[in-house]
């Protein structure tokens, strides 16, 4: 059986949701959640059994992705911002979470590969 990373994507765009699903597919990992509120995705990480979190910035509802982040963060969850803002003070809150990458959108499908397999090496525990 071969080694795998558990994914929680929380991205309030279903296109983007599920080009996202579709590319951590494609690399051999698994998504365990695709949410679109930063609510519904504290209860998937309090949940446990994640290895990454894929998050967008700006979310519906009153958690952002920063605030998400800081969740996984705390349980030691790495995660990946994807955003489309190029806004200096929301880069530098996403940046203070400690984020293994920070892409841009539109998604640079070479990048969140490169990105999941660096994870999975670096992850000894999956």
């Amino acid at each position: 059986m071969s080694r795998r990373l558990r994914v929680l994507i929380v991205e309030d765009e279903y296109l983007v949701a599920s080009y996202m699903a579709d590319l951590v597919d494609e690399a051999g990992h698994e998504v365990v959640a695709s949410v679109p509120t930063g609510e519904a995705a504290l209860d998937h990480l309090a949940q446990g059994g994640i290895n990454l979190a894929i998050l967008d910035i700006k979310l519906k509802g009153a958690l952002t992705g920063i605030d998400v982040a800081g969740t996984a963060q705390a349980r030691s969850i790495p995660h990946v911002f994807v955003s489309g803002s190029g806004d200096p003070a929301t880069r530098a809150a996403a940046e203070a979470t400690g984020p293994v990458a920070f892409l841009q959108k539109p998604l640079d499908e070479r990048r969140l590969k490169a990105v999941l397999k660096v994870l999975l090496r670096d992850i000894v525990d999956v």
